[in-house]
């Protein structure tokens, strides 16, 4: 389990080249809203696998959505003894909490929903091997306020003298980190998506 503070002193740190009490040309909390505002972008892009369970209703076609799942990807059926009979195959989202299930399903059978949650603000359920990727984006936020820093201002001020960095240097280094964290989810296993399906939906 990770913190911000963990993120911001374990990878964004070194990516910015600054270390923590640094007040220029950003400071610890520009940094953590950085990191958490990149683990909010991470959405609906990548999240976290979840599960749960909805007893089967006979009189109703409508079912909400276990609370642990923000984004369904399937449906299984399970018996009275919890194992797996079936899946359901004919299923629409009826709005952002509930779905339809087609045909009705007798009473004493649980039905499995399967699918993705956020992340936690906080990044304390974030993948260790999400961790990089997290402040790769963050890195980019930095640099990209940076330059509307320098765009707002008649001259580089308030930076250390040693290390000023012009508006097309920051853009840059915007870019690229954003590169990173682009080709860095491009692939992960948790990133969403959903199979084709034959079935009305």
């Amino acid at each position: 389990m990770t913190t911000i503070a963990a993120l911001r002193t374990t990878y964004l740190n070194g990516y910015l080249h600054r270390t923590d009490g640094a007040t220029k040309p950003w400071g610890d909390a520009e940094c953590n809203q950085y990191l958490t505002d990149a683990l909010v972008q991470l959405w609906p892009q990548v999240g976290l696998y979840a599960n749960g369970d909805v007893a089967t209703d006979e009189t109703s076609n409508l079912y909400t959505v276990p609370a642990s799942i923000e984004r369904v990807a399937r449906i299984d059926v399970l018996n009275a003894d919890s194992h797996y009979v079936d899946r359901v195959s004919n299923w629409r989202a009826h709005d952002a909490t509930k779905v339809i299930v087609k045909p009705r399903i007798a009473n004493g059978a649980t039905l499995r929903f399967y699918g993705w949650k956020r992340f936690a603000a906080t990044g304390s359920d974030l993948l260790t091997d999400l961790e990089q990727i997290v402040a790769y984006a963050a890195a980019s936020m930095a640099y990209g306020g940076l330059a509307a820093e320098l765009v707002n201002s008649q001259r580089q001020q308030n930076l250390d003298s040693g290390r000023v960095v012009d508006y097309p240097t920051a853009i840059g280094m915007a870019s690229y980190f954003q590169a990173r964290y682009t080709a860095g989810i491009l692939n992960h296993p948790n990133r969403l998506h959903t199979g084709p399906r034959a079935a009305y939906r």
